[in-house]
């Protein structure tokens, strides 16, 4: 990676940090105050997962940060909050006018178990700040449970305990600069499976916590358990039921795209579903914008797929005078 294309890169002055990311109030430098802007729940709407959602100054200067962090090149088979790379995007590197045969892992409370020790081991010794600068960049990125205003702090450390995540200091989930963090700090992790996938004529990408891996070759059982030996020996945990192998004649889901036995990307069923749900509601009720809202948040999502789906019901969605 390149990293002397950032402002960050070699930065030595805490004063200089502060006017990029235009922090006018030192106590946003300090990591006591920093962890006290932050809000951790366990969201139960669905599948339970831990929610930390900064105060809405802190994350303004989180978003100046991660926009800092974009300066940074990265591979092109990385797709974990860069700026113009999509999920899609992601997916249709393992797509094609041939079947491919597919191994996918998903990295079990990612962010949780991403240590405040490896966020700043990442400012100090690769974008090489002085200990002060790095220092604040992690205050910043990381947060301490133990200093957060938690209203149910049993229940969050239950949900940790529960997913075998004893860092209790750590990336901070709700972030905006957490998806590109993820894999900046871990890159030496990356690294190390591309050149597995290399040696094995294998396509790889990272999107956030989801690894896919692709091949016109068989991927061997050898191959498999290098990927998840190099996933242990940096501390993080795999998901079991979300370890994949496909066939190349079987569909595969991948970041929610589903490649057919053919090669070819296509819109899974259940967005579908909502979207044809969405639009007969909206038809009922024309004057309901939330709904309208998802309607174009769901075409959006699924145009980045198949660009010309749907488009009688894009027209309508897209109608109101509110996206003229």
């Amino acid at each position: 990676m390149k990293y002397s294309d950032c402002p960050l890169y070699g930065l030595q002055s805490k004063k200089m940090l502060k006017r990029l990311l235009h922090i006018e109030d030192s106590k946003f430098t300090k990591q006591d105050y920093i962890a006290a802007l932050v809000s951790p729940y366990i969201d139960k709407t669905g599948k339970p997962r831990l929610i930390e959602p900064p105060h809405k100054d802190l994350k303004t200067i989180q978003k100046r940060l991660k926009n800092l962090l974009g300066t940074i090149v990265v591979p092109n088979n990385v797709f974990s909050g860069i700026k113009g790379r999509s999920y899609a995007d992601n997916a249709k590197m393992h797509a094609g006018s041939h079947s491919r045969n597919l191994f996918k892992i998903d990295l079990t409370a990612f962010f949780p178990s991403i240590s405040r020790e490896t966020v700043y081991n990442f400012f100090y010794h690769d974008m090489t700040c002085s200990s002060d600068v790095a220092e604040i960049l992690t205050n910043l990125t990381t947060i301490d449970l133990e200093k957060a205003r938690i209203h149910e702090r049993n229940e969050v450390l239950l949900f940790l305990e529960s997913k075998k995540v004893s860092c209790h200091n750590h990336l901070i989930s709700g972030a905006p600069t957490s998806q590109i963090m993820s894999y900046l700090v871990n890159h030496h992790m990356f690294d190390e499976m591309q050149i597995v996938a290399d040696n094995n004529h294998a396509i790889m990408t990272v999107y956030v916590d989801d690894v896919t891996f692709s091949s016109e070759y068989r991927l061997s059982h050898k191959f498999k358990e290098q990927i998840l030996s190099i996933v242990r020996k940096y501390g993080y945990q795999i998901s079991r039921p979300k370890v994949k192998y496909y066939t190349k004649l079987y569909p595969k889901l991948v970041t929610g795209v589903v490649i057919d036995s053919s090669g070819s990307p296509i819109i899974k069923n259940a967005m579908r579903e909502k979207i044809i749900n969405e639009h007969r509601h909206l038809r009922e009720f024309p004057d309901d914008k939330s709904s309208r809202q998802r309607l174009c948040g769901l075409l959006t999502a699924a145009r980045q797929v198949d660009p010309h789906t749907f488009p009688t019901i894009y027209k309508f969605a897209f109608s109101s005078p509110d996206h003229e």
